[in-house]
């Protein structure tokens, strides 16, 4: 039986939480405490007819939506090598009726958290000993103890290097419901398909890369050529599972052309875009949240942690 969404958040689990994630992963004042170093693009978005008789979501009618992408190293330190890293890619809609529509994808296909408590759990677990290092036995007991996050951790563990953010396909995981004129619900996953296609780097080809490169590259990229991404719905059918994302769903399971997603240029207000935040439960009439608890939860703590990171002092970085 799927539990309601946000009985498993609040206030004070969210805090705690964080507070875990800082204790134990550690952070950067002034930065996300998870995707800390991104990019922002500016550029277009442009849905098919597929997609627009299947909902009545203004930017999924077949108009050229304005969008703002970031780019992002998944890690909360702006520090973070990116050369084997979990990637992430939000995206702002801009609404004509003046509104906007947010979603955060990640590069990789499972996540190691089914509810809001396996997050502090998992932060918990990594509390370094007296020495200042992990304890093995400390994780090792928290997934025997919870089995269906291993796949997501082993996810994080053996995440490819990619020569590109342009060459990196990104999933949204969560269920969300399209809703059409006649009022049908239509359960989707959403996937950004790079058209550039994949290229990953061997681990010889990743020790001449520099730690840090896929924002450098990507900005140099665009000055030639666009980067392009299609949008794939991942349509469900009855008995799949919209309240946890540790699950899959068949293989043989529908998947519609939604549009296309095209940047080809860098805004100037990327402190703007980095002081705001990508909030994946804000969304229009037509497309409906799922009972996924992580999904409500990530939206209340992406809140408090907007809220900490503007109250501090924010270091300067390194441009790549």
């Amino acid at each position: 039986m799927s539990q309601d969404p946000k009985a498993l958040g609040g206030p004070d689990r969210v805090k705690r939480t964080l507070g875990n994630m800082e204790a134990n992963i550690g952070y950067v004042p002034g930065f996300r405490r998870a995707h800390g170093r991104g990019v922002a693009f500016r550029g277009t978005f442009t849905a098919s007819a597929e997609a627009a008789a299947l909902t009545t979501a203004e930017h999924m009618q077949g108009d050229e939506i304005a969008v703002t992408v970031r780019l992002s190293n998944g890690a909360g330190s702006p520090y973070q090598s990116d050369r084997v890293a979990v990637l992430g890619m939000a995206v702002r809609f801009a609404l004509a009726s003046g509104d906007t529509s947010e979603w955060a994808a990640l590069n990789i296909k499972d996540f190691p958290a089914r509810v809001p408590e396996d997050f502090a759990g998992l932060a918990g677990a990594q509390k370094k000993n007296t020495k200042g290092r992990p304890n093995p036995l400390r994780l090792v007991a928290f997934i025997i103890t919870h089995p269906w996050c291993l796949r997501g951790l082993l996810a994080i563990l053996k995440a490819p290097t990619t020569e590109s953010f342009a060459n990196t396909s990104f999933n949204g995981l969560h269920a969300y419901y399209l809703v059409d004129a006649d009022g049908t619900r239509r359960a989707f996953r959403y996937h950004w398909v790079a058209v550039a296609g994949p290229n990953d780097l061997t681990i010889d080809e990743g020790r001449f890369v520099a730690p840090q490169y896929l924002v450098g590259e990507m900005k140099r990229r665009i000055d030639g050529q666009p980067a392009i991404w299609d949008l794939e719905l991942e349509m469900a059918e009855p008995g799949d599972p919209t309240d946890d994302m540790t699950k899959h769903w068949p293989s043989s399971r529908r998947r519609i052309g939604a549009g296309r997603l095209v940047f080809d240029r860098v805004p100037e207000e990327q402190d703007l875009v980095d002081r705001s935040m990508f909030d994946p439960t804000k969304v229009p009439p037509g497309i409906e949240l799922s009972d996924d608890p992580v999904l409500h939860f990530r939206s209340e703590s992406y809140i408090e942690s907007q809220k900490r990171r503007l109250s501090e002092s924010k270091p300067a970085i390194e441009p790549e």
